[in-house]
């Protein structure tokens, strides 16, 4: 096996977010208008803004958010060119926790020092993710990043993969999938040929009748073994 494929979130990176919260709309609120007092208004017509962006798309398309927070911004007077920064200022009242996994950054480098390729390939707003793959301090890791607000599709999408396939010059036989869903992650692995590795997290969704990967890891050290066998 020459190049592995990773999930992020879940799989490399330990995170939990909440945009569900009375207090979180209300802190976008102060952000958006400086006052609190709207954040039930704010959470009511970003939700609509999601699914109009939605309704645009095929089964298994992905929005950009980014496009999401310039109509917000536009809608209650705030110039579009601070979507960038709002998306980050959103996505921080909404963070409890972002930190890699224990291990992974030694069990990339090890997958690196052998020659094998590593991407990520991850179900993931840019907007957001980019910056919080390098605060985790992961970004030099990767020979290839691609994420799936940027590719229009999501996992399991057998289109996101050619994707990736198409922008890093990989074949499926010659690449591992890993990752914390059955479904997205094994699922949409095989279905373009690859195989793929199971870690189970707190992020796994829970499914009857789910594909079976080719290999599940107990823990990260148990996965880092397995990895670094596939690269003899």
């Amino acid at each position: 096996m020459k190049n592995f494929l990773f999930d992020l979130y879940g799989t490399l990176i330990d995170i939990k977010t909440d945009e569900n919260s009375a207090a979180f709309w209300q802190g976008v609120s102060k952000i958006l208008l400086q006052t609190e007092g709207r954040g039930k208004e704010i959470k009511e017509r970003y939700a609509s803004l999601c699914n109009a962006e939605k309704a645009k798309l095929p089964r298994l398309g992905e929005i950009d958010l980014l496009a999401v927070f310039r109509n917000l911004l536009c809608e209650y007077g705030q110039p579009a060119s601070r979507a960038e920064e709002f998306a980050l200022q959103f996505r921080k009242l909404s963070l409890h926790r972002c930190r890699p996994f224990a291990g992974v950054k030694e069990m990339l480098s090890a997958l690196r020092e052998r020659g094998a390729g590593v991407y990520l390939l991850s179900n993931a707003q840019a907007c957001f993710t980019h910056a919080e793959i390098t605060a985790c301090g992961l970004a030099p890791y990767f020979h290839g990043i691609l994420l799936s607000s940027e590719a229009g599709r999501k996992k399991p999408s057998p289109e996101f993969f050619k994707t990736a396939f198409s922008r890093f010059s990989l074949s499926p036989e010659n690449c591992l999938y890993v990752g914390n869903d059955l479904f997205d992650d094994v699922g949409g692995a095989h279905a373009v040929g690859m195989k793929c590795a199971y870690i189970h997290s707190r992020q796994s969704g829970k499914y009857e009748n789910a594909p079976e990967p080719d290999m599940r890891a107990k823990d990260r050290k148990h996965l880092a073994r397995l990895l670094e066998r596939e690269c003899l």
